[in-house]
């Protein structure tokens, strides 16, 4: 059931790129006052287009059902000088989880869609839900949070893609290969360490849209609460 509502949380957030492509593309030509985020945030470069991913890479991904993760920002980044403050985290989670794991093609592909994941954390960043006339959002908090927020969204996302990557490795691989087997077993633990930290991650992104891509993308006990209550799709932007 789990992997079902992957797919369903896949296809609703490839959706909201799209219904709110014009949104996210001007507001990429703002100020970072202007999206409510700091400074050292800058919106173009969080909606960057990502180095193109290796070709072998590409496979894996898509054997993980994940090629319009990493087909969207190469077909609708923008062009910039830089991939933004998001993207060292992000991969920070993949060197983390593929150290000595001895497979090129995973290694790459975990780092691919980590860098994908900023991309997508920055793009929805930069956007919020329209409540009422309010003319510009308010900053999600002082003394530096707000990076800390969005940079903790980055990595969230990037250990869920990245872990999805990992599962679908090891099931066509087999549990013989040690290295695809030691990387998940880090993927699964860190999990296990964000998990408690989940609903004060999700409580400080506000209004932002990125609350339901960081809430449903990393395995935790809350992931699918609104798919399970019948509240999760379909709802009117």
């Amino acid at each position: 059931m789990s992997e079902s509502w992957e797919i369903l949380a896949d296809g609703l957030h490839y959706q909201r790129i799209y219904l709110h492509l014009d949104q996210w593309r001007n507001a990429a030509d703002l100020d970072a006052a202007a999206c409510g985020l700091p400074e050292s945030l800058i919106p173009r470069e969080l909606v960057t287009r990502p180095a193109p991913p290796p070709a072998h890479a590409v496979p894996v991904a898509e054997d993980a059902g994940l090629s319009t993760w990493l087909s969207a920002p190469q077909q609708l980044g923008l062009d910039g000088p830089g991939s933004g403050a998001l993207a060292p985290p992000a991969r920070g989670i993949a060197r983390t989880l593929t150290a000595g794991i001895g497979d090129k093609a995973t290694e790459d592909a975990v780092e691919a869609v980590c860098a994908a994941a900023a991309w997508w954390v920055g793009v929805l960043a930069i956007i919020r839900h329209k409540r009422g006339a309010k003319a510009a959002p308010a900053p999600l908090g002082d003394d530096g949070a707000p990076v800390n927020v969005i940079e903790e969204a980055a990595k969230a996302v990037a250990l869920g893609v990245a872990t999805r990557i990992l599962r679908a490795r090891l099931r066509s691989a087999g549990a013989s290969e040690a290295g695809l087997r030691m990387a998940y077993c880090r993927a699964v633990t860190e999990g296990i360490i964000v998990e408690p930290k989940m609903p004060g991650l999700l409580a400080a992104l506000g209004d932002l849209r990125l609350f339901d891509l960081v809430s449903t993308s990393l395995p935790w006990r809350g992931r699918f609460t609104k798919y399970a209550g019948g509240t999760g799709a379909g709802q009117v932007e």
